[in-house]
């Protein structure tokens, strides 16, 4: 019945031999973490591994500073400023920086997929989410008693987009995983979380944070039925390796004064993200507001209230985001602010080897169009268009097929070979162009890892 469709059809797949298990992995050296620390995993061995389910769980606590009374942490996996994958000494992804500012990006084009009871997604101002007491003039603090652990986040992109995802570590020699933890600027020095105003008010000391409790919840799953390695073992005699793909990142930290320019020489470039931050953005800062949201507490439960965008009553109406989470668009003076500034936005331009994308001088507005279509995503976590340009201000182009990485195929820009040069370029109207932000451009592109005979690794970049 294979020409009818599988809701029509009658089959039954039977595996035999399947049995699973669930590992708690240490890390090499135990104690209390703080910023720009660095910690260190070994993966089992001789076991299939379901890669894009491996979790590292923690608990984490801000540590206030001077006037900074009430810092409150930002989502969990902003600890995270880059993860780096060791396979037999060899590395193997190097990780990017600012992995914390891509995920923010991709939470931005794909709202609702971070589980808000251990990703910390939503700031809490003045009630905990995890026992709903308030803490307004205090800092965020979670207990490190015991085993407790309060939140949990993916190992990143490699791990999260690797192909196959359930992946045989007795083909490879030892997996060993650097995680390095951002600076204390993610966390938000507030003042006071009472009040709207107190939050987004910023202390005359950085806020700190510590982190403890961290290892990895690791998946791991066998069959035996003593078929499936033969038929590795069969590829691995025909082609002479295995082919294992995943999605990595390269980034770019640029004061965007009109032009950035970057190179690439991957062998498929997929994408290009980009996020624009304001020129302060690693300052001592409170929490920011996010555009569009009600700020009275007292009045959250008031359907009533005009101009309120989705304004979440359990949350106080308020949401918020930590400054180097907080994306801005390059304006002088932003439409929130001044109305009249929306007929002067200015035009962005992306051109790799001189051939632009778009083939024109594309508005800011019509950017947001744009990367939606090239994150494949019929909505991004923006409520208004205000929003957008307040608190989420990033592009996206699309270079590859649509679909390419379901389907593990390489499709996007062959770049090898070549002096490559991405250029970022602020073109047409500019009288409101703000020359001094920051901008973070990321690279996605395709890589491969053949994996030989006697657990040698070839890396295609």
């Amino acid at each position: 019945m294979s020409n009818y469709p599988s809701y029509a059809s009658y089959f039954l797949r039977s595996f035999s031999g399947v049995s699973t298990a669930n590992f708690r992995v240490p890390p090499q050296s135990s104690g209390q973490k703080i910023a720009h620390n660095q910690i260190d995993f070994v993966l089992p061995t001789n076991t299939l591994l379901k890669m894009d389910d491996i979790r590292m769980v923690f608990t984490a606590s801000a540590v206030a500073a001077g006037t900074s009374a009430a810092p409150r942490l930002p989502a969990a996996d902003a600890f995270i400023e880059r993860i780096q994958v060791n396979m037999g000494g060899i590395s193997v992804d190097s990780g990017c920086a600012s992995t914390n500012v891509l995920n923010q990006v991709k939470r931005n084009y794909y709202p609702g997929k971070d589980d808000p009871v251990n990703s910390h997604v939503n700031i809490d101002r003045n009630v905990m989410g995890t026992n709903l007491a308030q803490f307004a003039n205090a800092p965020e603090a979670y207990t490190a008693n015991g085993d407790s652990t309060i939140f949990s986040i993916p190992l990143g992109s490699f791990f999260q987009s690797i192909q196959p995802s359930l992946l045989d570590v007795s083909l490879l020699p030892e997996i060993r995983i650097s995680i390095f933890l951002a600076g204390n600027s993610v966390v938000a020095s507030a003042t006071t979380g009472a009040t709207a105003a107190g939050m987004v008010t910023a202390g005359n000391t950085q806020a700190t944070y510590t982190l403890d409790n961290y290892n990895l919840m690791v998946p791991a799953w066998s069959i035996d039925d003593g078929v499936y390695s033969q038929v590795i073992q069969s590829r691995m005699n025909d082609e002479g390796f295995l082919e294992a793909s995943w999605c990595g990142y390269d980034s770019y930290s640029d004061t965007f004064n009109g032009t950035t320019r970057v190179a690439s020489a991957a062998s498929s470039l997929d994408r290009i993200l980009v996020a624009f931050r304001k020129s302060d953005f690693a300052a001592v800062k409170g929490a920011v507001a996010v555009s569009g949201y009600q700020a009275n507490p007292a009045n959250a439960a008031n359907v009533a209230i005009a101009g309120v965008l989705g304004a979440p009553p359990m949350k106080g109406g308020d949401k918020y985001l930590t400054g180097p989470m907080n994306f801005t668009a390059p304006f002088i003076a932003l439409p929130s602010a001044n109305a009249a500034k929306l007929a002067e936005e200015p035009n962005l331009s992306l051109s790799i080897n001189n051939v632009r994308y778009p083939q024109y001088d594309c508005p800011f507005s019509q950017w947001y169009g744009l990367s939606a279509q090239a994150m494949e995503v019929g909505r991004t976590a923006s409520n208004s268009y205000a929003e957008f340009l307040d608190n989420r201000a990033q592009i996206a182009l699309k270079l590859n097929l649509p679909g390419s990485q379901g389907m593990r195929a390489k499709s996007g820009l062959d770049l090898r070979g070549s002096n490559s040069s991405i250029l970022l370029t602020a073109v047409g109207n500019t009288t409101n162009f703000k020359n001094d932000g920051n901008v973070v451009m990321f690279l996605e592109s395709t890589r491969v890892l053949r994996i030989g005979v006697g657990k040698t690794l070839q890396i295609v970049l």
